[in-house]
């Protein structure tokens, strides 16, 4: 297996450096004797296979934070139209109840009034009916003959007739603000109204939405939070969240985690080896496609930081390579042919120029400048400046010695 030969051959090289290989002298300082060796760079690595292709299971589009109540077991193969996610909606139905008696007691209020204002109208026009045939009698004893009444009595028809005559407007005035009031107020009364029919079709559409149904055919994921954790029963949701996912079948990718330490020489287009737990004796090639810019906390609890790389799979098996299945890797940064390696330890840097200290015969230490190539977290490649059967110091002379 791949795995033990790469254990191997950096147990090969380690034993190299304390043995025949390299030798150090650790009455002066330890050191490495540089001779040329293949050796193949690789970062470990592990995450899992993810789709990059699916039909989303999220809430509808309504306003507030619900609780998952239930959820059908994640990898469960389901049908178009199965019940995968139930939410708590008892909160909600006592909510929608109390908005349909409001909306009952309105329509009620607004009948009461509509009856009172009805009456208080009908008794207005029967009042203006009466002045107005008290104003027809009046003026027509006006126009009798001054013969027949006394002046006294003329002048005080011609009064009674003007007192009706501004009765009559007045009643006239009172229709007209009533008319205003009724219809301002049935305004009022109906606007409150269609508010809480409106608050009611919400919260109905709420409770249409505390069921959430797969879209398609398929392996029903659960989705995750900003965070990454995952949602299960008792978690809290927002309207639109994702829930859960029915990943396209083949549609796949492997996304890898590696420590921010770690990922020294790491680039777009590195071949990645991989084996999936639940089938470890099956090796998956890849390439890398992109990683994040900048690394970051897998959760909200352990603060370690991870660069996050997406890795496209060479061949895929459908039916081997399930969503959510977990993976170990191994990212080959690099496979030299008789270079020169030394450890990181051994490698100075001096105003962007890296050097060594070299150990010649006399056993005095001399810096030497160096040009790197591939780097991993323990060795480094030296492209120039050190030639087969040099002794690099792995350690700085306490006192350097002055050019």
């Amino acid at each position: 297996m791949k795995t033990l030969k790469f254990l191997s051959s950096t147990l090969a090289f380690v034993v190299l450096l304390g043995g025949g290989g390299c030798s150090f002298d650790t009455s002066e300082y330890s050191k490495v004797i540089i001779e040329p060796r293949d050796h193949r760079f690789f970062v470990r690595a592990h995450g899992e296979i993810i789709s990059t292709e699916s039909d989303p299971v999220q809430l509808g589009n309504v306003r507030g934070e619900f609780t998952i109540a239930w959820m059908i077991p994640e990898y469960s193969e389901v049908k178009a139209g199965d019940v995968v996610v139930r939410f708590d909606n008892a909160d909600m139905v006592q909510v929608r109840d109390r908005s349909l008696l409001q909306l009952e007691r309105q329509q009620t209020s607004i009948d009461n009034f509509i009856n009172s204002s009805f009456g208080e109208r009908i008794q207005l026009g029967h009042e203006d009916i009466r002045v107005d045939g008290e104003i027809d009698i009046a003026a027509i004893y006006t126009l009798l003959d001054d013969d027949m009444f006394s002046q006294n009595e003329l002048i005080e028809q011609v009064g009674n007739l003007e007192y009706l005559r501004q009765l009559g407007e007045f009643i006239q005035w009172q229709i007209g603000t009533h008319d205003r009031r009724h219809d301002a107020e049935i305004i009022r009364l109906e606007a409150n109204l269609q508010n809480t029919e409106q608050q009611v079709d919400s919260q109905q559409e709420i409770l249409d939405n505390m069921e959430i149904k797969s879209p398609s055919d398929g392996t029903f994921i659960y989705g995750s939070s900003w965070w990454g954790e995952k949602y299960a029963p008792g978690k809290t949701v927002w309207g639109r969240s994702q829930v859960g996912q029915i990943p396209v079948r083949g549609m796949i990718q492997a996304k890898l985690y590696v420590l921010e330490v770690d990922a020294v020489g790491v680039e777009v287009g590195h071949e990645v080896v991989m084996r999936m737990h639940s089938a470890l004796d099956q090796q998956i090639t890849g390439k890398i496609v992109d990683i994040t810019h900048i690394a970051a906390p897998l959760d909200n609890v352990d603060p370690t930081k991870y660069f996050t790389l997406s890795v496209d799979i060479d061949a895929i098996d459908a039916d081997l390579m399930r969503v959510g299945s977990t993976i170990d890797a191994e990212i080959i940064t690099g496979e030299l042919k008789g270079a020169y390696l030394v450890p990181q330890q051994a490698v100075f840097i001096d105003k962007d120029q890296a050097f060594v200290y070299v150990i010649d015969n006399k056993g005095d230490i001399n810096p030497r400048d160096v040009t790197l190539g591939h780097k991993s977290p323990t060795l480094i490649e030296v492209v120039s400046g050190l030639e087969s059967g040099d002794s690099v110091s792995l350690v700085a002379p306490e006192e350097p010695p002055s050019s």
